[in-house]
């Protein structure tokens, strides 16, 4: 019971109808004071401050307070100029940053914030609501593992020797009374008080430079008669990031502070309930679990053994300044004239609200970092700009490592396991559905099932690839998009080996088109990046949409160019291909013709990015035929497979290329295309498909027809030797991205045309 652990969630903050979120609180506005105290760890503070920016609170002021570390976070709380109140702590005492946050609060509740923590909208609406009782004088929320669905701390109660119990089920506010042997707990990631409580109990307790602070700071207003509220739905998600202290939760590289703390916790505020004994005994059963956990890790190789000398060393030490710190007579508290000084005036920190304000979300297989195809390009684009707009904007998609629910860019990126759900449902007899495309689409659904018992989703979009949107559409409770891309169809045209195998084609592919089928009759409405997308499955499937299905809109890229310098002119020409290594992106093609042109311009090159990896229908790779050519020695070393790439490196590419030829046979878009477009780039595609949408041929590129390599050859050869054209065509290219393709414009194009055709739709 002395041991803190984690308490199984049951989604964000429960899973009931009853439990979602209001469209507001129905009170008084009281003026907050956020106080975040960071050091050297500004990736996650500029992740909290953006969830910050989307609370649906207005009367909230930010006092930042930046710890020693010079990592930049100065220079960047310097930015935050007329947005936020800012100090500095000169030294690194997490109790003494927060006494200075104090100071600078003007609000009548002062909220304190880890910097790696990301409230939800409410959070502040939630705890304001517990002032309304004016007997409670501090009030904090639940606080979420990195998994965004158990609880690292939901209805704790702390004893006089600083252990936590956290097995309750609901508030325990009736064991706040003063001297109660143990009492309500607040996690310091999560927690509140009044502005006046806090300035009469002195602040914080700066001998507590660390752990157990805030459970020093709520003995004492407990011990004061000062009431303690448990509030269920103010919730923050809280991903423990590395710190001077700390590797992770269970590894750390200092121990003196944490055990000095025990001590002098324990004597300054046990001694009614324990003998010193008793409380030194606690620091002894701390130190030989760490030290047991120590020679666990040396065992393993996970620890060099001489921090078991050091251990021993700094718990010594620590014990006695436990000891000798609480001999003191007086706590090392906020002087009296800080307690007296008047706070800068109030400053507002801006939000973003739109009306209404929507819940979206977006499930996709494939999602950044580390993946950065076509869908996943597609889906972080839009999430990002629908979170832009000031939507509540959740992401689905596969874990590849532990789960995870992450803050990324204003989206909730919820990064999932897949469950088994079940033999596969029988939705397209006589095919037997993929069983692991069944479990994962099905994983999705109850995944944003659990949101949306606390938030009401007015909105799925997902991709027709792998019929991910087929759990959604068996049990129709969402408003549902289906994005159309390449199908199983089109695909095949490019494998015919698949194609012409019967058990391949029995177990997956025959499934899949008539899965796809079945989605494209059912889905309520449809996204088309392009028209000819939509004319070409109605005609390969033999389908006729009702134009009042379908939604056209563009995809958006952000721009990538800002803040990129152009590479050095020097004479050379350099191609980039971009894509997997397939037949349907026209790899073959451009190797056919590649060779011909390197040797008609010696200071041509070829860069060739992506996946190259991938099985030719006649066995091999299309990278390892190329390279066991005879006949193409005289220009191989100009041409240069560098496979998968990481974002920043991809960009580069862009960058420093001249001409991005990608001879698609079938694009149903063409992100590639405006990519290429967006650093200025002349650009050669398929004429097929959407390619033929994106690129204006003859203005911003070229188009030659697919599968065709002498026509791709002379297009190469025409702006390989024809400078001007190449920058005329890229500036014009650059012209057609800033009108068409933005992020921004082509989300509010799809938004604006999805809310359109459901407005006449009965409300859910």
């Amino acid at each position: 019971a002395r041991r803190r652990f984690r308490a199984r969630g049951a989604g964000n903050h429960g899973n009931s109808p009853e439990n979602r979120r209001p469209a507001g609180c129905g009170v008084t506005e009281r003026p907050f004071s956020i106080v975040i105290c960071t050091d050297d760890r500004l990736p996650y503070l500029k992740a909290a401050l953006q969830a910050l920016e989307g609370l649906d609170y207005r009367a909230f002021e930010l006092c930042l307070v930046c710890g020693p570390t010079p990592d930049g976070t100065r220079e960047f709380a310097a930015t935050l100029a007329g947005r936020a109140k800012i100090a500095h702590c000169p030294v690194r005492n997490l109790s003494r940053a927060r006494n200075i946050g104090i100071g600078l609060a003007a609000g009548e509740i002062v909220a304190f914030l880890d910097d790696d923590a990301m409230p939800e909208a409410e959070w502040l609406s939630d705890l304001n609501a517990a002032y309304d009782d004016p007997e409670v004088a501090a009030a904090g929320g639940v606080v979420y593992d990195p998994t965004g669905v158990e609880f690292q701390a939901r209805f704790v109660t702390i004893d006089r020797l600083g252990y936590a119990t956290a097995y309750w089920q609901t508030q325990m506010e009736r064991l706040s009374y003063p001297f109660s042997p143990q009492f309500p707990h607040l996690l310091g990631a999560n927690c509140s008080a009044r502005r006046k409580t806090l300035l009469e109990l002195g602040g914080f307790d700066e001998e507590f430079e660390y752990f157990l602070d805030e459970t020093d700071l709520l003995t004492r207003l407990n011990d004061a008669g000062g009431r303690i509220a448990q509030c269920p739905r103010a919730a923050v998600h809280h991903r423990p990031a590395p710190s001077v202290l700390r590797e992770s939760t269970s590894f750390m590289r200092s121990w003196r502070q944490s055990l000095k703390n025990r001590v002098y916790f324990g004597l300054r505020n046990a001694l009614r309930h324990h003998s010193p004994w008793e409380v030194l005994h606690a620091a002894a059963n701390d130190a030989q679990e760490w030290q047991a956990g120590i020679e666990r890790r040396i065992a393993s190789g996970g620890q060099p053994r001489a921090d078991l000398e050091r251990f021993t060393k700094e718990g010594l030490m620590a014990i006695a300044e436990g000891i000798e710190a609480a001999r003191a007579p007086a706590r090392r508290l906020m002087s009296a004239a800080d307690r007296r000084a008047e706070p800068p005036a109030f400053r507002p920190f801006p939000t973003t609200k739109p009306a209404p304000r929507l819940c979206l979300c977006l499930v996709t297989q494939d999602y950044p970092p580390g993946q950065n195809g076509g869908i996943a390009r597609n889906m972080a684009e839009l999430a990002g700009a629908w979170a832009r707009f000031g939507h509540f904007v959740h992401v689905f998609t596969l874990a590849r490592g532990a789960p995870s629910l992450d803050f990324e860019d204003g989206v909730w990126v919820h990064r999932l396991a897949v469950s088994p759900s079940g033999p596969s449902p029988d939705l397209v007899p006589p095919h037997k559905i993929p069983q692991h495309l069944w479990d994962y689409s099905q994983s999705m659904f109850e995944a944003v099932t659990r949101l949306d018992a606390t938030r009401r989703v007015d909105l799925v979009y997902a991709p027709l690839w792998d019929c991910e949107p087929m759990a959604f559409l068996r049990e129709p409770r969402f408003p549902l998009v289906c994005a159309l891309q390449t199908t199983m169809d089109f695909w095949l045209d490019s494998q015919p080996a698949r194609r012409a195998d019967p058990e391949w084609m029995r177990a997956r592919g025959a499934p899949l088109l008539a899965l796809e089928r079945w989605v494209l009759e059912r889905a309520t409405l449809l996204h088309a990046n392009s028209r000819a997308i939509v004319e070409d499955i109605a005609r390969r499937y033999v389908l006729n949409f009702a134009s009042d299905r379908i939604v056209f809109a563009p995809h958006g890229v952000s721009d990538w160019a800002q803040g990129a310098h152009a590479r050095p002119q020097d004479g050379s020409v350099r191609f980039l291909f971009v894509g997997r290594l397939e037949s349907r992106k026209g790899i073959d093609v451009l190797l056919a013709a590649a060779p011909e042109v390197l040797r008609r311009f010696p200071q041509a090159r070829l860069d060739i990015v992506g996946d190259d990896a991938i099985e030719r229908a006649e066995g091999g790779t299309y990278r390892a035929a190329f390279l066991a050519r005879d006949d193409v020695a005289d220009v191989g070393d100009r041409i240069v497979f560098h496979g998968r790439v990481e974002e920043a490196a991809l960009r580069a590419h862009y960058r420093d290329c001249d001409v991005l030829v990608a001879p698609s046979r079938y694009e149903s878009f063409g992100l590639i295309y405006v990519e290429g477009m967006i650093f200025a780039k002349a650009v050669i595609g398929g004429r097929a498909g959407g390619g033929a949408e994106v690129i204006e041929d003859g203005v911003a590129g070229l188009l030659v027809p697919p599968g065709d390599a002498p026509a791709l050859a002379a297009a190469m050869a025409k702006l390989a030797a024809d400078p001007a054209l190449r920058a005329a065509m890229g500036a014009a290219g650059r012209r057609r991205y800033e009108t068409h393709f933005r992020a921004e414009a082509a989300a509010d194009s799809l938004l604006s045309g999805i809310l359109a055709r459901r407005a006449n739709e009965t409300p859910r």
